[in-house]
């Protein structure tokens, strides 16, 4: 089954209209399992291991990355799902899951495809990130932090945060920090280049958490506990309230704004993160957003 990715232009509705729906829909090759948008430019990665470099002036698909075909535990030969991307001056960093569930690393720059990391580690890898061009911090499921050098493909450190699943990572924009959620009430502030805990955030989600983001000195945080929360500081946060699990946040580049999925219909709600104000309902994915 296709998934789509939608796209709302809050700057042309009136603060008046509540109610948002989609002014142009983005077809993906297959069902969408990650993606990142660059200026113009979606790099979409999907569950049949291909990743769709799109330009949303053109609408159209500019190029495309497809992982040879493995057999599957049934005998079929099948692409691995992509598990996750990133994208740094024209180089795309991405993740893909083997049906064995070990995790393999890749980059692909100027049309050339590299192996990475291989299933050879044994490594369960979840998500991966830019620090500069040739270096990548990655999250594990098992709740490590690895930072990697890319050029050399080798591990700089690794770190064990906690007995917890891994849920999400954050970079703040100077790349300097990460930060983390597992499948508990805790979030940590990382610093990159030490690999040490500078801060914990504990007080405003009481369960696990899905997904978090940060931007302008503003971290949020959604999970179980349907509190969508902001922190300023680990003592200082506002919170706001959805009908179902938050399995997705989101803030705008200023911090001005915020996004999470309100309930089980998925549908989005914009708030201001100063007064926690909802002002617009994103409406129209057919699907819950993960």
């Amino acid at each position: 089954m296709r998934v789509l990715i939608l796209l709302a232009l809050l700057s042309t509705i009136s603060l008046f209209a509540k109610e948002i729906t989609p002014y142009r829909y983005v077809t993906a090759s297959e069902a969408v399992s990650d993606f990142i948008k660059v200026e113009d430019t979606l790099i979409i990665g999907t569950e049949e291991g291909i990743i769709d470099i799109y330009d949303l002036k053109s609408d159209k698909v500019i190029d495309q990355v497809m992982l040879p075909k493995v057999k599957d535990l049934w005998g079929d030969y099948m692409r691995p799902i992509i598990y996750s991307v990133d994208y740094f001056e024209g180089k795309i960093l991405f993740i893909s899951r083997l049906f064995s569930g070990i995790r393999e690393l890749y980059l692909y720059e100027d049309k050339v495809l590299t192996k990475l990391i291989d299933e050879s580690k044994k490594f369960t890898l979840k998500e991966a990130k830019f620090i500069d061009a040739d270096t990548a911090i990655i999250g594990m499921m098992s709740n490590e932090l690895m930072l990697f050098d890319l050029k050399n493909k080798k591990i700089i450190y690794k770190k064990q945060l906690n007995q917890a699943s891994l849920s999400d990572i954050a970079l703040s924009e100077d790349r300097k920090y990460i930060f983390t959620a597992d499948e508990s009430p805790l979030l940590y502030k990382i610093e990159i280049k030490s690999g040490n805990i500078v801060e914990k955030y504990r007080k405003g989600n009481k369960r696990d958490i899905f997904s978090i983001d940060y931007k302008n000195g503003l971290l949020m945080s959604g999970g179980k506990d349907k509190r969508a929360v902001i922190y300023k500081t680990p003592l200082q946060y506002k919170m706001a309230k959805a009908g179902f699990f938050i399995y997705s946040v989101a803030l705008s580049p200023d911090g001005k704004k915020a996004a999470f999925v309100k309930n089980e219909q998925g549908e989005i709600s914009i708030i201001s993160t100063s007064s926690m104000k909802e002002h617009f309902l994103l409406k129209g994915h057919k699907q819950t957003i993960i």
